[in-house]
């Protein structure tokens, strides 16, 4: 049985040797708009990308096009991840892995469950709605209240991810959030019956 970590290794090769980036990025964005997920929707959780993700700023670009405000995540470590709102002008700084932030007053952040939407970055995902990260926990620890019976309205779970990322089975633990829908530049997969889906 091939381990997780190799699982992780083969998807983020494949994710960096994508021959279509930008185009499989506007695809996704297309993709959602056009399903009205977004409509009447305020709160967006999203973020920049990094080591090969699908780029979501098309979509973002969408959104606040829409008029939804954007949220990019905060490492607060050992506190769960929280989540800022930002305009193209907000200064970005790099966190702990280099990934960019905003840097924003502590008194701005919310916590997930203060957006509609959350638009996840994902290593790895199955047909069944389970999706893997970077192995830190940071989006699991976020929306753990989602793990709550039964599970709140908001925000619905969006993975955002190459067609190539799709895995026949992502090994699960009980603090693991499932998504509601993955989307990428070949398929739209729902996986709960919640808020805008149809």
């Amino acid at each position: 049985m091939v381990s997780l970590s190799r699982l992780r290794t083969e998807a983020r090769d494949a994710r960096r040797s994508h021959p279509d980036p930008q185009g499989a990025a506007r695809a996704v964005s297309d993709a959602v708009v056009a399903l009205g997920w977004l409509d009447g929707v305020y709160h967006v959780g999203a973020t920049m990308a990094d080591d090969g993700e699908l780029d979501p700023a098309p979509l973002v670009a969408a959104c606040r096009f829409g008029g939804s405000a954007v949220y990019y995540p905060v490492l607060c470590d050992p506190d769960p991840m929280r989540f800022a709102p930002a305009d193209p002008d907000t200064p970005m700084v790099p966190n702990r892995y280099g990934i960019l932030e905003p840097d924003t007053e502590p008194d701005r952040l919310v916590t997930a469950s203060r957006l509609d939407v959350v638009l996840a970055p994902v290593v790895l995902f199955d047909a069944a709605g389970h999706r893997a990260g970077r192995g830190r926990g940071y989006y699991d620890r976020a929306l753990a209240f989602l793990l709550n019976a039964p599970r709140p309205a908001k925000p619905v779970v969006v993975g955002l991810a190459y067609e190539s990322q799709l895995v026949d089975t992502v090994p699960t633990h009980p603090g693991d959030v499932a998504m509601d829908a993955v989307v990428t530049e070949q398929q739209v997969r729902v996986f709960s019956p919640r808020v805008g889906f149809r």
